[in-house]
């Protein structure tokens, strides 16, 4: 409940369009992607042993990867230690848990998503003309940092998406 009560807050976060600048939407952006992982389910195998860490891969967006390293320092979701990590190009995504590509190079971006296979929870940034083809996307919307879900997409990936986080989520695909 904690955590559905702090997806909530964060959902509405004014975001830099309010006047909170761009690193304000990078903190909130790092926080939901922190959240995100207690909102996953994913299939067997995705874990080798319950302490193995859970990876969250950031490409293209410098001022996110640095928030989530501060509010993910010590911390677990569940069993799993948190372990964030940096992305260049499409070659160095490896089998993260979770992977975030934003930032201004939105094409690269949407190459980082489609390279990566598997049980992943994408999450990528809503370009102007529609989806991105990632389970999860951030938006703005009045100002305030908001994300989509994709249920098509995350069915493809293996993953099941908690009822609560898709409660808060601006809009469903796949509903």
């Amino acid at each position: 409940m904690a955590l559905c009560a702090a997806a909530l807050l964060l959902a509405n976060a004014p975001a830099a369009g309010q006047g909170l600048g761009l690193a304000r939407v990078s903190a909130v952006k790092a926080a939901f992607l922190y959240k995100f992982g207690s909102f996953v389910e994913w299939p067997a195998g995705a874990f080798r042993a319950p302490g193995d860490p859970l990876v969250i891969a950031v490409f293209g967006d410098e001022a996110v990867a640095s928030e989530l390293e501060q509010i993910t320092q010590g911390r677990r979701i569940e069993s799993h230690p948190i372990v964030v990590r940096r992305v260049r190009d499409a070659d160095d995504v490896g089998t993260p848990h979770i992977l975030f590509a934003g930032g201004p190079r939105a094409a690269r971006a949407h190459a980082v998503l489609a390279a990566v296979r598997g049980a992943v929870l994408t999450v990528g940034e809503l370009p102007a003309a529609g989806r991105s083809g990632a389970v999860l996307d951030f938006t703005e919307d009045e100002g305030r940092v908001r994300f989509n879900a994709s249920l098509t997409a995350a069915t493809n990936r293996g993953l099941r998406l908690s009822a609560r986080l898709l409660a808060v989520a601006q809009d469903v695909e796949g509903r």
